[in-house]
Parts: structure tokens; sequence; C-alpha cells
């Protein structure tokens, strides 16, 4: 049983893991794309409202898509004010709760939700409201239910993960 749920936790993450490096490289772009917005607008006294949007696109992409990827690798924020004094065992107990009873039925709660959204401004063709601006806004904003997803699948590979370590260890107090 611990060996199934940890395949599953391993496959799951490795997802995570995939689109999370994939999305590390935009950052790259965006660097460049904002390098490049700068020399112009200083170097040349041009500017461009599409790369301006590219660049806030950018951001919310990577920021979205990244979101899950930084949980996998423990990276994200948490209160640690606490948690410190935790032992291991209840450190175990609160990541699984966590996971398994507010990250995952809320970030896949939210993406439901979130495909109105979407749909919407696809049905409504929606652009960019600056002159000038990007069209195709729903590609954006499809960026929302997808890193919600993918946060719902690092936390049900996460939750999967702390069961396997919380059942591994019958001999251990549970009040640790």
């Amino acid at each position: 049983m611990r060996a199934v749920l940890t395949r599953v936790s391993r496959a799951l993450s490795a997802v995570v893991d995939l689109v999370g490096r994939a999305t590390s490289w935009l950052v790259i772009a965006l660097v460049a794309l904002i390098s490049g917005e700068v020399l112009m607008r200083y170097g040349f006294d041009r500017s461009s409202i599409a790369a301006q949007e590219m660049e806030w696109w950018g951001l919310a992409i990577i920021s979205l898509l990244g979101v899950s990827f930084t949980l996998k690798e423990g990276e994200h924020v948490r209160v640690d004010v606490l948690y410190q004094y935790y032992g291991e065992r209840a450190k175990l107990w609160f990541d699984f709760v966590t996971a398994a009873v507010i990250m995952l039925p809320i970030s896949i709660y939210l993406a439901i939700l979130s495909l109105q959204f979407v749909g919407q401004s696809y049905a409504d063709h929606e652009v960019s409201q600056s002159p000038g601006g990007l069209s195709h806004v729903w590609l954006l904003k499809a960026c929302v239910p997808l890193g919600l997803l993918l946060l719902g699948v690092q936390s049900l590979a996460l939750a999967l993960e702390k069961a396997v370590a919380l059942l591994g260890r019958p001999d251990a107090p549970p009040h640790e």
C-alpha cells in the first residue's frame, strides 16, 4: 500500500516538476523582455503597450504556474512561528491535514469556479482595453485554473507523501 502511494505521489510531483522547470525558463524571457523594453524606452524614446502587457502576462503566468513547484520544493510561506516547535510527527500530521483538507479541496474548487471566468473571456473574444494591447486575453486567464489544478495535484502528492511517512512509523508516539 505504501509503495503504491509513494509511486502515485512521485508521479504527481513529477508532473509539477516538469511544469515548474519549464516555467522557470519564462523568467529568462521576462528579464530579456523587460531589459529590451527599458532599452527602447530610455535609449530610443519608444514604448509599446503590447510589450508592457507581455511583461505583466509573463509575471502572472510565472506566478500562477510556479506556485505548485514552490510547494513541491518546500519553499512556500508557512507560519513557522509555531511550526518550528512541532516535533517530527506533529509536522507530518500538520502537513498532511493542511494539504488534504485545506489546499487540495480549495484549489480544485477555485479551479472549477475559474473555468467560467475563462469561458466568458473566450466567448466574448476579450482583448486588452488598452489601445495597442494584447488580444486573446482568455489565454492568460486560462492559466488561473491550470495553476490551481497544478496546486491541487501537488497538494495531493504532498498529502500522499505525508500519509506514507505517517503509515511508515507505527512505533512513533502520536503526540510527539
